[in-house]
């Protein structure tokens, strides 16, 4: 789907509330509710638009330690699929990546205090090798995807061809 002006506006208000409603949208960018909530849709049915959710503080809620683990497995397929298995058991761990490069996968583990780190990892150890790095701070996090990195990506695709 080739976005126009009008779609990234309607998106980079939608990135920074998600909670607008078509009227506000729609008055923010100068176009009727009917129009904001029919390009929505179609944003949504290209899949360009995901979902819309509420980004919970955790520390606010006493999950005060952030962290990110590295886990190196080896072996084969089914070995994944145990990792991603045990992952899933763990509430604390909110996020899995398969990345590149000696580890396997990146995970996200937000948890009350250091020390119950051990616990959430004690399960993984059985699957491989973990590098912990505790979270200190954040300061850039949750951006926005913007219009020149889709254009950028678009005329890199086409320099491949």
């Amino acid at each position: 789907m080739r976005l126009d002006d009008i779609d990234w506006e309607i998106l980079d208000a939608l990135q920074a509330d998600g909670r607008a409603g078509y009227r506000e949208l729609g008055r923010r960018i100068g176009l009727s509710a009917p129009a904001v909530a029919a390009r929505v849709h179609k944003l949504e049915a290209a899949g360009i638009v995901s979902g819309y959710r509420a980004v919970v503080d955790p520390e606010r809620l006493g999950l005060r330690v952030e962290a990110f683990v590295q886990l190196a497995v080896s072996g084969s397929p089914d070995a994944d699929e145990r990792v991603i298995e045990a992952a899933r058991g763990i509430p604390e761990i909110l996020d899995v990546w398969r990345v590149t490069g000696r580890e396997t996968y990146l995970l996200r583990v937000v948890v009350p205090v250091v020390h119950d780190l051990e616990r959430v990892l004690r399960p993984l150890w059985q699957h491989g090798e973990t590098i912990t790095s505790a979270v200190l701070s954040a300061p850039l996090e949750d951006r926005p995807i913007t219009r020149e990195m889709a254009e950028a990506a678009a005329a890199a695709v086409e320099r491949a061809r």
